[in-house]
């Protein structure tokens, strides 16, 4: 009987697991990919929003890598690991012998988001937010939760979209300091700095709730305001069946979940236990080669397993809205065009990758 690879979620990793579909047919093994939208490349996404790339510039569609795969147009809710099933929101259940999940990471709920914040994921709502300040010519009060590295990159976006639409700057940071924590002061200097520059006006507090057309933040302050995006912290997204805390689901070098040797996840929704890290997209693309070798083994009944060692020191790129980025590496920063060019670069050949 042919074994079943059951893909949920077409993230970083799964995208080349589906382009490289043809190794599973070769194996001998079904692949199934279970999602109900297209890809969105998080790292297009601030260059998206503030109008410098197209939204076709931080999408691809699953279906176009036209591999020997089945596709689900569907979520699936939850998961059966004993039966060896999933449920999905449509009411059917799929069967596998082998399981990947690759689902990503979601807005901690807060008050502030179940009071009408915008969540900054998924990717697409930044698509829905640029469309409707494109609808009002720009003119709108703005505002951004959170300061760490997504939080400052959206609220420098806002601004660049302003200004290619011709509006005055109207955008309001709400973030405790330090900015940008867990970075090297260098960098929160010039974060700062491009804030000041871009008109950005920060507020260091916590924005709360909404109420009445206006934001409260900690101090009890009521700021008038007509859209605000929350960057408040991310926790592993999973469907129902595990019992995984906000870090995501515990998995060894192999990628495999410690309770289960056939049940793998990669990205944000897996929380790597030899070797935690945060949640950046640059670990779900480095662990699809060991997860696509891993995920054929476990479908063959090959006990053989790679180790997936993830890089103690990575590239992080934050594209500031003025034609520069910020860029970070272990303990160095730099603020340049150079720096910007890189990250169009790096953006653009990935998602060029899935595209047909």
């Amino acid at each position: 009987m042919v074994r079943r690879v059951v893909l949920i979620g077409a993230g970083h990793a799964h995208m080349e697991a589906l382009r490289q579909a043809n190794r599973f047919e070769a194996a001998g093994l079904t692949l199934i990919l279970i999602d109900p939208g297209a890809f969105w490349y998080s790292g297009a996404a601030t260059g998206m929003l503030s109008g410098a790339l197209d939204p076709s510039d931080a999408t691809a569609d699953p279906v176009a890598l036209a591999g020997p795969v089945e596709r689900l147009e569907a979520r699936a809710t939850r998961v059966d690991p004993g039966a060896r099933r999933v449920t999905l929101d449509d009411g059917r259940s799929v069967a596998f012998d082998v399981l990947s999940l690759n689902t990503g990471s979601a807005l901690a709920d807060t008050g502030l988001v179940r009071s009408g914040a915008v969540p900054v994921k998924p990717v697409s709502n930044l698509a829905e937010v640029r469309a409707r300040i494109e609808a009002a010519g720009g003119e709108l009060r703005l505002a951004v939760a959170g300061g760490g590295a997504t939080g400052v990159e959206v609220a420098l976006s806002l601004t660049s979209l302003q200004r290619r639409l011709g509006a005055d700057v109207t955008v309001t940071l709400f973030a405790p300091l330090p900015l940008l924590p867990g970075w090297p002061d260098r960098a929160a200097d010039r974060a700062a700095r491009a804030l000041k520059q871009a008109g950005v006006r920060h507020v260091a507090r916590r924005a709360e709730t909404i109420r009445d057309g206006a934001v409260i933040d900690d101090a009890r302050e009521a700021h008038s305001l007509d859209l605000i995006i929350a960057a408040t912290g991310l926790t592993a997204q999973l469907p129902g069946g595990f019992d995984a805390g906000p870090e995501g689901l515990p998995v060894g070098a192999d990628l495999a979940w410690l309770n289960d040797p056939d049940i793998f996840a990669a990205g944000d929704c897996a929380h790597m236990t030899h070797a935690p890290r945060p949640k950046l997209g640059v670990f779900g693309v480095r662990a699809a080669p060991v997860l696509i070798e891993n995920l054929i083994a476990a479908g063959r009944g090959e006990g053989r397993r790679r180790r997936y060692e993830p890089q103690s020191r990575w590239l992080s790129l934050m594209d500031l809205g003025d034609g520069t980025a910020l860029g970070r590496y272990g303990g160095l920063a730099h603020r340049s065009g150079a720096a910007l060019a890189l990250k169009r670069w790096i953006d653009a050949r990935f998602v060029r990758r899935y595209q047909p």
